[in-house]
């Protein structure tokens, strides 16, 4: 490894370090790297195809001969299955297979689990033939309430141990104990002893509840597969990850993975849920291409959209007691006791907001449970766990702080030490003039008008979890004068192919229109999962050091075309190289390249660096953000309607401030519709879910979208050598938090639940009961 000193940190905050380079390792883009390219707002590559419907989603994939599944799902939250029989689906026109899922005995754990699945010549007859199948089933007990199924007289959902099932999307570490009954113990976070934090300090305690919240994509998981002959399989996935897509089904169907190709040019959303072939909920993926094979014909299996509600994930819910301490504007402790279920899955914890951001306080301790329910399983949601958890602690901090006489500003000031949070809510205070609005809402409340206005603010916390070793790229600088990128990851609609161009137009000095990217297809090179916010920083390092590594041997070309040392060679910024009274063109040294190509391999090393701060002690820095929202509450109807949000965010180097932008604004947009809107709704009698479609269950429209103000600081943490890390995953963690808490100030009494609908905005104010909660 070599030395080499590199400038870190943000704004004035800059300094000087050392960091050891893996060997063929760039240098990184430091604070004192002027980039041309890399940082500015370009428009994403594939945007006129998108509004005009020109790109082709899983969905649109239509293959000659193609035939169409429909799976059998148990209408019942718990049974047994006694018998399946398929013959009257069979004798249905344009059927040509019907397969059993579901085994005689099979134990069945929630209402929408696959039972058997057909194949036909149009939907039409497979969704009839799917009618058409008749399941015998055992009735058994089931639960679906969380408060009930955490106690020891609630009927078990699972009869043996309950694997955790993890994907890209969960980043963290899990990790729990054996399960009681259906209450299964996650890895607790500890430090100090709450007790003494407790002693002589002004507490605080309340119970807090988030609710259950589907992906809610819209492009429903989705797959066509196509078998080119026995022991070669293709397919096209709506998916976040391609590589696990053709694992699984390598896998499964026990091919080599090479064997196994897989396509997605574009995808409609994921937000953590589409990972692996199949659902979290149903074998989508597989039943696809066990159909293919049994039939001989390309099968495409597309969710419907009650499929898609039910059965695909959802982010769990939460019932957590907060209990909070402080002297002043010190805090002394913070405990969390926590409960939520992932239906039949696992997965409920609530991140770590109130662990790890305000790191001042000496004594913490977050003690969090999955509890087993008869219901679709939940998996990762952008940011698992943390906007429940940000929400809970949050409000309880402004709620301690109303007890303590102080600004909820003052009190995260004074305990938190991450210079970069410390600065955005500083001047995130100034920009929002949080003093002034504080002190209007103040007189709104005070003075009983029926429309008020509140403010709040909450912090972020996430990690880079940029990837060594996952991301091949491969750099050619073609003849035409061209340079082609290949790697095959997936854009899950973030813009990552603008981005690596803007690399390679950045390493080459050409314009980006020269740079071609090739992705979404297993064969251009292994790549990362998009989730966890992982994608740009575990790709951009592998692509600069592919394009850096051919730069190097184009230079060696150039070198040997005029007669001279490759260190002599000068590269101007118009494309024309130079060594000793010389000179050629990129172009003409393009079209004398031996052969087709001069091309390079290259990945990524493990991250080197983490200033500012690291994340949880890890090798990594911490991705710093804060929010400050503005809400309007009418206190006649209780109708909440955020009205500005100011997103103040880093995510290492921006690469593209347009698209980065966006991904804040998207960020902003699921947690605003998390807070006042979205919620499965279950029917506890029959264990179903009962808004499993876009019409009832509610998600943010345009109208009900705030203003949305978004700066994001370049913050340069030596941790990878273009700097970047990810930003998906922390623009969404404190919006829902930062709206309680205005909230909270609008009316003078908190919202402890979510979403903060007009009944439960209605009851905080005694003006009707409370509505029932997760019990």
């Amino acid at each position: 490894m070599a030395k080499t000193e590199i400038k870190v940190g943000f704004g004035d905050q800059v300094k000087a370090v050392s960091v050891e380079l893996p060997k063929g390792e760039a240098k990184p883009w430091d604070a004192d790297a002027q980039l041309e390219v890399v940082g500015k707002p370009i428009p994403r590559r594939d945007g006129a195809l998108k509004v005009s419907g020109r790109a082709k989603y899983t969905y649109d994939v239509n293959l000659p001969g193609m035939l169409y599944a429909a799976v059998v799902r148990s209408p019942l939250p718990a049974a047994k299955v006694v018998s399946v029989d398929t013959s009257a689906a069979e004798k249905i026109a344009g059927v040509k297979a019907v397969v059993q899922v579901a085994e005689k005995g099979d134990a069945v754990l929630f209402a929408g689990q696959d039972v058997a699945a057909v194949v036909a010549e149009r939907p039409e007859q497979a969704w009839q033939a799917a009618r058409a199948v008749k399941v015998e089933y055992e009735q058994r007990r089931f639960v679906t309430r969380l408060a009930f199924a955490a106690t020891p007289d609630a009927p078990l959902v699972h009869r043996g141990a309950v694997e955790e099932r993890r994907t890209e999307g969960h980043v963290t570490e899990g990790g729990g104990g054996d399960a009681q009954g259906n209450k299964r113990p996650l890895r607790p976070m500890k430090k100090g002893d709450v007790s003494k934090g407790l002693k002589g300090a002004t507490v605080h305690e309340a119970v807090y509840e988030t609710q259950v919240q589907t992906h809610s994509a819209l492009e429903t998981h989705g797959i066509v597969a196509r078998w080119d002959d026995d022991e070669h399989l293709t397919v096209w996935a709506s998916t976040q990850s391609i590589f696990s897509v053709r694992d699984e089904l390598a896998e499964v169907f026990d091919l080599k993975p090479t064997n196994v190709r897989v396509h997605t040019d574009y995808l409609g959303g994921g937000f953590g849920a589409k990972f692996g072939a199949s659902a979290p909920g149903s074998r989508l993926g597989t039943i696809a291409a066990r159909l293919a094979k049994q039939t001989g014909a390309p099968v495409k299996l597309m969710c419907d959209r009650h499929e898609e509600q039910v059965c695909t994930g959802n982010r769990p819910d939460s019932i957590q007691t907060v209990k909070v301490a402080g002297k002043g504007t010190a805090l002394t402790a913070i405990e969390v006791q926590s409960i939520g279920t992932a239906g039949i899955g696992t997965g409920a914890g609530v991140g770590r907001n109130a662990f790890a951001v305000y790191t001042k306080c000496p004594n913490i301790l977050v003690d969090s449970s999955d509890v087993f329910t008869n219901a679709g399983p939940g998996t990762a949601m952008r940011a698992p766990g943390h906007p429940q958890g940000a929400f809970a602690f949050e409000l309880a901090l402004d709620e301690l702080a109303t007890k303590l006489g102080v600004d909820p500003i003052e009190l995260r000031l004074a305990n938190d030490e991450h210079p970069v949070r410390l600065w955005q809510f500083e001047e995130g205070a100034k920009r929002f003039d949080w003093k002034a609005k504080r002190a209007e809402s103040k007189r709104l409340r005070e003075g009983k008008a029926r429309i008020r206005r509140g403010c709040g603010v909450a912090a972020s916390i996430w990690g880079d979890f940029g990837r060594p070793k996952a991301a091949v790229v491969t750099c050619s600088v073609l003849r035409d004068g061209s340079v082609e990128i290949r790697n095959g990851v997936q854009d899950i609609g973030t813009g990552i192919p603008t981005v690596l161009a803007q690399i390679g137009a950045e390493v080459f000095t050409r314009p980006l229109d020269t740079i071609i990217v090739r992705y979404g297809d297993s064969e251009l090179g292994s790549s990362v999962g998009s989730g966890g916010s992982q994608t740009t920083s575990s790709v951009t390092p592998a692509v600069r050091n592919a394009c850096e590594d051919a730069k190097e041997k184009f230079i060696e070309h150039v070198a040997e075309l005029l007669g001279a040392k490759p260190a002599d060679v000068s590269w101007a910024n118009d494309g024309t190289l130079s060594a000793g009274g010389a000179s050629i063109t990129f172009a003409q040294a393009c079209k004398k390249i031996p052969g087709e190509s001069i091309t390079a391999t290259a990945d990524r090393p493990a991250t080197y660096g983490n200033h500012p701060m690291p994340f949880l002690g890890a090798p990594m820095p911490q991705i710093a953000g804060v929010q400050f929202a503005e809400v309007e509450v009418d206190t006649w109807t209780g109708v909440v309607r955020a009205k500005h949000v100011l997103a103040m965010h880093d995510c290492g180097r921006v690469m593209n401030r347009l698209t980065c932008t966006s991904q804040v604004n998207g960020g902003v947009i699921l947690g605003t519709s998390y807070a006042l809107m979205e919620q499965r709704v279950m029917d506890h009698d029959v264990g179903r879910m009962l808004n499993p479609n876009l019409e009832s269950y509610k998600i943010c429209g345009a109208a009900d979208t705030p203003e949305i103000e978004v700066v994001l600081t370049d913050v340069y943490t030596g941790a990878n050598n273009t700097g970047a890390a990810g930003i998906g995953e922390p623009s969404t963690i404190p919006t829902a938090a930062a709206l309680a808490c205005a909230v909270f100030d609008a009316l003078g009494e908190p919202v402890r639940r979510l979403p903060m609908t007009p009944s439960r905005v209605l009851a905080a104010l005694g003006a009707v009961p409370a509505p029932k909660g997760l019990g």
